[in-house]
């Protein structure tokens, strides 16, 4: 029996109408950085200052942390200034399954690549409280690697008292949302809602696949 649902924020919970993929990608080729689609969809879901510097590197830059933080803060103040003009808001049915969720028992967790500013901004766009719509929150910045590590994982099972991984299940859109479940031993569920098939999210060895987080209380069940 699951007893924790942890959920990814932009594209498997939340529609940021993929903001988020362009401003990370301009905030890398405005330095002048090149590389391929595949390369940068392989970065989707990972922390974002991490992805910064790894893109800088694929993109054929000489990266040093001056240029990483030139790229960081541009980045930074490019998604606020946009997610403030247009918020974010929920995917169809997420709301109505948290509290389906919470209304079972389950406790509720969201994890991101996001930092904690930018996180703190779409909750508070979305009308989301701690402690009301879900029950913690793991940011990037936060725990000392993003995924495809396992501790934004670990961090939320730690802040909510959680310590078998067999009661745990992990949704997310990306290949780093399921190998970070992978890694923390917890159920792995792909969602379509993002960029990655239901064929390649059986590649990558997800214990589920579904249309829609929304669809989790059916699975659970």
């Amino acid at each position: 029996m699951y007893t924790l649902a942890i959920f990814d924020m932009a594209h498997t919970t939340v529609n940021d109408r993929d903001e988020v993929y362009r401003v990370l990608r301009e905030a890398t080729e405005r330095q002048g950085a090149e590389y391929t689609d595949e390369q940068f969809r392989a970065h989707m879901g990972t922390e974002k200052k991490w992805a910064i510097r790894q893109l800088l590197d694929l993109g054929g830059l000489e990266v040093t942390d001056e240029l990483v933080e030139d790229a960081w803060r541009w980045f930074r103040a490019e998604l606020r200034r946009t997610y403030t003009e247009n918020p974010p808001v929920p995917l169809d049915g997420v709301e109505e399954m948290l509290v389906t969720l919470r209304e079972s028992g389950v406790q509720i967790g969201l994890t991101t690549g996001f930092s904690r500013e930018i996180v703190d901004l779409i909750l508070e766009s979305m009308g989301w409280t701690v402690g009301e719509t879900v029950d913690t929150v793991a940011a990037g910045d936060e725990v000392e690697a993003g995924r495809p590590e396992p501790f934004l994982i670990l961090r939320v099972m730690s802040d909510l008292g959680v310590t078998d991984p067999e009661t745990v299940i992990s949704v997310g859109d990306t290949s780093a949302d399921v190998e970070s479940a992978r890694r923390a031993g917890v159920t792995s569920v792909g969602v379509l809602t993002g960029h990655v098939t239901r064929e390649q999210f059986s590649e990558l060895g997800a214990d589920h696949v579904l249309e829609s987080a929304a669809d989790l209380p059916e699975l659970i069940r």
